[in-house]
């Protein structure tokens, strides 16, 4: 126990560090700098970012359809970040944190944009289309000098850091949406903990066997579904509390520049009249830059390098046409998905009752839905916690091949089994037990997230030049590369 105790000591001490305000300013300067190198790319070349995205692709110029790989990074992105990390981020930090997040968001376009282009710019493909090499560290170990071991640093905390956030976290969530719906409709939750656990492990077998493709495959239909889900039901809730729409986005800009209090209410379960409790909740200017910052980055991944790992796989005749597509990631995700949470917990008013994460989203979505609420959350958090597990699998086995076969030169076809075979093993456990360790698996996985930033974020710096040139030349010549 004294071990252990150490090593939560131990994690919270270097999460201070990776994840401390230093690390968010560089985090957040790079994404501005980046934003200026390529003269605001993410706004001048909007339409074009959308248009490109009907692209059908070309088979001989990767292995998966554009459409699909992007659907199958998108069910990694959004997660439960984007409802209980954007509820906590509201709750911590004030309704302008939403600001700083969609600011945070805006230039994470750009950041991903370079990191995506970067893995296709750097991968190896085959005349049929079949990558030989792709994924993050490919392009890490390009960086002079010391370019080989920033590859093999990321490529481990990558696959360490998949088996928390990518596998752990994602089965504790979809059992937590499932418990969600288990205790508003009366079902025994142990039950539903171990039902869940087994199906998840039956699904995820059963895909991720099939690699990108099958990831690919299926997130094709769950994630349009998933977004779709969310984001009508979302904008309905806005419709029924359209009144306050106005004096939510005046809140959102005050809290963003100057500390704001409010007085604390009472639940309001389901709609009923907020009653005041006595009390006030503040929030300061930096809390709202803090939080706001810290959990768009989480949602979007922009600067993590988790992305390439599988843009890499798809098809594309130009690397900054990949670029583009994560630009559209990152707008959907924390420009749009992230902003359907924020503000409906300020619409509604649930901001003031001092709840946070999950159950924060779900007291905005009651003063609307009433009953349905669990059923509209609950299905929204087990499906985007079970597309982040599909391709945070491939993410963890990209690294893990680079890591033991590329560098260690042991053979490919039983490392990709066993990777696997152990990918499986911690989701009925996480799904039942995790419960009791949330927030450390949490840290867990913030620590190790933040540790595969730090060599990225060089490489994406030493090498943006690279992708500068080439998505600018890619905009330029849209038209002419987009001929059918």
């Amino acid at each position: 126990m004294m071990v252990l105790d150490a090593l939560i000591n131990i994690m919270y001490y270097i999460n201070g560090i990776v994840w401390g305000l230093p690390a968010i300013i560089i985090l957040l300067g790079t994404g501005l700098t980046l934003t200026i190198l390529l003269g605001f790319i993410q706004i001048r070349y909007f339409g074009t970012i959308v248009r490109n995205m009907r692209w059908k692709g070309r088979r001989e110029s990767g292995e998966v359809h554009p459409f699909k790989i992007w659907a199958a990074v998108m069910g990694a992105t959004v997660g439960v970040g984007n409802i209980a990390g954007v509820s906590t981020a509201v709750a911590l930090g004030g309704p302008g944190a939403l600001f700083w997040m969609f600011l945070t968001g805006l230039f994470g376009m750009a950041l991903k944009a370079v990191e995506v282009t970067l893995g296709i710019k750097y991968r190896k493909v085959k005349a049929d289309g079949t990558v030989v090499e792709g994924g993050t560290p490919y392009y890490i170990r390009q960086v002079p000098i010391i370019g080989g071991i920033l590859a093999v640093l990321f490529a481990l905390f990558a696959f360490i850091s998949a088996f928390g956030i990518g596998n752990m976290v994602q089965a504790s969530n979809v059992a937590y949406g499932a418990v969600f719906l288990a205790e508003s409709y009366g079902l025994n939750v142990t039950l539903t903990k171990w039902l869940v656990g087994f199906v998840l492990f039956i699904l995820v077998a059963l895909v991720i066997l099939g690699g990108i493709r099958r990831i690919a495959e299926v997130s094709n239909y769950l994630v349009p579904f998933m977004a779709a889900w969310y984001i009508l039901a979302g904008i309905g809730l806005w419709i029924m509390f359209a009144g306050n729409f106005i004096e939510a986005i005046i809140t959102i800009l005050r809290g963003a520049f100057t500390p704001i209090e409010v007085a604390k209410t009472t639940v309001s379960m389901a709609g009923s009249p907020e009653a005041a409790v006595g009390g006030v909740l503040g929030w300061t200017t930096y809390e709202a830059i803090r939080y706001g910052v810290a959990r768009g980055l989480f949602s979007n991944e922009a600067g993590l390098g988790s992305a390439p790992n599988a843009y890499a796989y798809g098809e594309s005749d130009h690397p900054g046409r990949q670029g583009f597509y994560g630009m559209f990631e990152v707008f959907m995700d924390t420009l749009v998905i992230c902003m359907i949470t924020g503000i409906s917990v300020i619409i509604t008013g649930a901001y003031t009752t001092g709840l946070t994460g999950a159950p924060l989203a779900m007291e905005a979505f009651s003063r609307g839905y009433g009953f349905l609420a669990p059923l509209i959350v609950g299905v929204a958090l087990i499906l985007f916690a079970f597309t982040t597990l599909l391709t945070w699998a491939w993410y963890g086995e990209v690294n893990w091949i680079y890591f033991w076969c590329k560098v260690l030169k042991l053979p490919e076809k039983p490392m990709r089994l066993i990777w696997r075979v152990l990918w499986v093993i911690p989701i009925i456990p996480a799904a039942v037990l995790a419960e009791e360790y949330f927030k450390t698996l949490w840290d867990f996985s913030d620590t190790a997230n933040g540790l595969m930033a730090i060599p990225n974020l060089i490489a994406v710096i030493v090498l943006a030049p690279v992708a500068v040139k080439l998505l600018a030349d890619f905009a330029s010549r849209y038209k002419e590369l987009s001929k059918e």
